[in-house]
């Protein structure tokens, strides 16, 4: 079985090819192409109003030596870290809105999984992916590059993240 360093070596390479300095168009930044609401769930940066557009005009908490976006992108260490809480958290809203019980069912042809949660919640939320669930897999968000949740469900099925979901 795939290991957690697999599953976050094959998200970052899908998010970014890997690359630590990675930054798009729409805000989004480092190797897993985080945006400031990924960033305050994993305690890196706070935000001065409620809307996350990925401005980076908040400011950040210091966490890791990170006082700035640069910093961020000049810092794998703090990416990898900020992932593991950043997963560790999602994992909890995920298991909030009961995805966690639709683990091992088989949802439009394939087998619903931690991993494939997880990576589905990165891609567009905990929400899209309870929504996408809960719909049997008739309701399918999109990002806005039109990637949708299953098929980050699928692509990332099957790797053991017991790490990520017992904690």
């Amino acid at each position: 079985m795939k290991t957690l360093e697999d599953f976050l070596n094959d998200l970052g390479a899908r998010e970014s090819g890997g690359n630590y300095k990675a930054f798009n168009k729409y805000g989004y930044a480092g190797k897993y192409q985080m945006g400031e609401a990924a960033l305050i769930d994993s305690g890196y940066y706070k935000k001065p109003s409620g809307k996350y557009n990925n401005d980076w005009t908040g400011t950040f908490t210091g966490k890791d030596g990170v006082h700035s976006i640069q910093d961020f992108l000049n810092s794998p260490k703090a990416q990898e870290n900020a992932q593991i809480i950043f997963k560790k958290r999602q994992w909890g809203y995920l298991k909030a809105c009961g995805a966690d019980k639709y683990v091992g069912k088989v949802i439009n042809g394939y087998q619903i999984t931690q991993s494939g949660l997880l990576a589905g919640a990165h891609l567009k939320g905990a929400g899209s992916v309870s929504a996408y669930l809960k719909s049997n897999g008739k309701e399918i968000g999109k990002d806005a590059f039109g990637t949708s949740v299953e098929s980050y469900m699928r692509k990332f099925a099957g790797y053991d993240v017991s790490a990520i979901c017992s904690a």
